[in-house]
């Protein structure tokens, strides 16, 4: 009996990828934030949806997202830090980020 790898494979990380979802939904993300490089592919989007893509990629807090309603951010990609990461996805937007315990904090550009 023949059985590709592929459909031994699929249902696994179906699996695997459904229950990540749902474990994070039921008990809250388990956030494990470090400055070390990740690899980030995250597309231009709608701010907010990129914000907790990268929340989610990185596990690092993000607080004061709500500023990001109704901004666009740029692409991200590549290997980097969570801070190089946001600090990226950031520019141009008006916002800036501020590192906070264990986490960061999105806060406006102070006018001059």
């Amino acid at each position: 009996m023949r059985t590709s790898i592929a459909r031994l494979v699929t249902p696994t990380l179906t699996v695997m990828v459904t229950g990540i979802g749902a474990n994070a939904s039921a008990q809250g993300l388990q956030y494990d934030c470090r400055n070390e490089p990740v690899v980030i592919a995250i597309p231009g989007d709608r701010l907010d949806r990129a914000l907790n893509q990268l929340r989610l990629t990185t596990r690092c807090p993000i607080s004061g997202t709500k500023l990001a309603k109704g901004k666009r951010s740029k692409p991200v990609v590549g290997t980097m830090v969570p801070q190089q990461a946001l600090q990226a996805m950031l520019d141009g937007t008006g916002l800036q980020m501020r590192s906070i315990k264990d986490g960061f904090e999105i806060v406006r550009v102070p006018r001059n």
